[in-house]
C-alpha cells in the first residue's frame, strides 16, 4: 500500500454508475488493497479510480444497485503534525471534500455506526449552548427540511462523511445528521454522500489506538 495515502475505516456501498466515469489514478497511487474497488480523493483534483474497473463494469451489467468501495485520500496534514489531526479547530483549515457526490443506501450507511448522534423533531438543532435558536425557529427549520426531503432526496445537499475523523483513524458523519434522521423516519433509503479528509496518523499509532475500537 502506498504510504502516501490514508484510507477509510469503512467500506461504503456506492452506486457503480457514480464511479465508472472516473479516470484511472496515476500509477504512483496504486495500492495493494484487498478491496475490489477503491477510489481516491485529493485536494484540488478530480476523484479517480485506483482499482476495480472490471468489477464496476460487471456490477453495471448485472444491474447491481450498490457495491462496497474503499475511499483513499492524499493527506493535507503532515504525519508529524499530530495536533492538527486531533484538534478540530486546527484540522478545519486542512479539510477538503471529494469532487463528486455518490449515491448510497441509508440502511447500509447506518449499519456502519459512524453517526455522532441521532437527530429528530425533539432534539433538532439543539447543537450546543453556544449555538441556540428558539423552539419556534428550530421547529420551523426542521419542518422545512422534512418538506424538502418528502419530494425526494436532493443531491445538492449530500451527507458529508469525514474519513479518519475520530482520533485520526475512524470515519464519522461530519454533517447531515438531521437529514439522516428524517430519511430514516420517512423510509428514504437512496441518499447522496460526499467524502471529506485531512490527515492520517502514522501506522504505528493507528495500531496502538485500534485496540480501543
Amino acid at each position: 500500500m502506498s504510504t502516501l495515502l490514508g484510507c477509510s475505516s469503512e467500506l461504503y456501498f456506492i452506486d457503480p454508475q457514480d464511479i465508472i466515469s472516473l479516470e484511472d489514478a496515476s500509477a504512483k497511487f496504486l495500492t495493494n488493497t484487498k478491496d475490489e474497488v477503491a477510489i481516491l480523493i485529493q485536494q484540488g483534483a478530480p476523484d479517480c479510480l485506483i482499482k476495480g474497473r472490471k468489477t464496476l463494469t460487471q456490477a453495471i451489467n448485472n444491474q447491481t444497485a450498490y457495491i462496497p468501495v474503499r475511499i483513499y485520500f492524499k493527506p493535507t496534514i503532515s504525519g508529524w503534525n499530530l495536533p492538527a489531526i486531533f484538534i478540530k479547530p486546527l484540522r478545519q483549515k486542512y479539510k477538503f471534500t471529494s469532487s463528486n457526490n455518490y449515491h448510497t443506501s441509508l440502511t447500509k450507511l447506518r449499519e456502519l455506526k459512524i453517526e455522532r448522534g441521532f437527530r429528530n423533531a425533539d432534539n433538532a438543532y439543539k447543537i450546543s449552548k453556544r449555538w441556540q435558536i428558539s423552539d419556534e425557529q428550530r421547529i420551523s427549520r426542521y419542518n422545512q427540511l422534512i418538506d424538502s426531503l418528502k419530494k425526494g432526496y436532493d443531491d445538492k445537499y449530500p451527507i458529508d462523511i469525514m474519513i479518519c475523523r475520530r482520533l485520526g483513524i475512524k470515519d464519522c458523519v461530519d454533517d447531515g445528521h438531521h437529514r439522516i434522521g428524517i430519511c430514516a423516519e420517512y423510509n428514504i433509503d437512496r441518499i447522496a454522500v460526499r467524502f471529506r479528509a485531512a490527515g492520517k496518523l502514522p501506522r504505528w499509532i493507528q495500531k496502538l489506538l485500534l485496540r480501543f475500537f
